[in-house]
């Protein structure tokens, strides 16, 4: 989504990615308010949850807020009849609504009835030397603040990822005040293979694949 991209460099790319929408249905005294979200919280996976962002009825750009759901999980079982008495349908679907906390202290002015919040998730993939095969590099991947896992090695020095913002041509590195720019990425994969006995060179070989986003508006 718009604002998506946190960082873009050559061998580190950082993202937000939603991991539910919903609607807010019913306010409470604070900052709290209701939400209905696809399958729930059952449907959540709480752990990767980083922050909240709420959307601009007007522009529709995204605004972020750092925070982790047990900061902001407010479940106290009367989400469902709150947004019910503010006309929700909530028939086989009470288990969809729950409460979320804080919404004063993440954003300013207070979330109102009507507007949209996301719960979205940091995934960081890096590209650095491999475990699994020294002398490579190797593919990683982050959620959140936990552990880098590998999840694929044998690559070369010409591994990395690349950023294009408009036109045909991609950058290693872009700039923070340029992130919202970017419009497409490539990934791209070289690996080398040593020659067979008797060989005179190295093989090279490898593939690039462009991500087209939606990162602008």
């Amino acid at each position: 989504m718009e604002g998506g991209l946190i960082v873009a460099g050559r061998r580190t790319l950082t993202l937000r990615s939603p991991i539910a929408v919903g609607v807010i249905c019913s306010r409470q005294g604070g900052g709290d308010g209701d939400v209905q979200t696809e399958g729930g919280e059952a449907g959540l996976d709480t752990v990767e949850v980083a922050g909240v962002a709420l959307r601009d009825s007007l522009t529709g750009a995204w605004t972020y807020a750092p925070a982790t759901w047990s900061y902001v999980n407010g479940a106290d079982g009367s989400s469902p009849g709150r947004c019910a008495d503010n006309g929700a349908d909530t028939t086989n679907a009470a288990s969809e609504f729950h409460r979320i906390r804080q919404l004063d202290l993440l954003f300013a002015p207070t979330p109102v009835i009507g507007d949209v919040l996301m719960l979205y998730r940091e995934t960081t993939f890096k590209i650095q030397n491999s475990q699994l095969e020294p002398g490579r590099l190797g593919l990683f991947r982050r959620i959140g603040s936990g552990p880098f896992v590998e999840f694929a090695t044998g690559m070369d020095v010409n591994a990395g990822f690349q950023y294009r913002t408009g036109g045909s041509t991609y950058a290693d590195t872009i700039i923070a005040a340029s992130l919202p720019s970017i419009d497409g990425i490539r990934i791209v994969a070289d690996a080398r293979k040593p020659p067979r006995t008797g060989g005179q060179q190295d093989v090279t070989f490898g593939w690039s694949v462009n991500v087209a986003l939606r990162n602008v508006p």
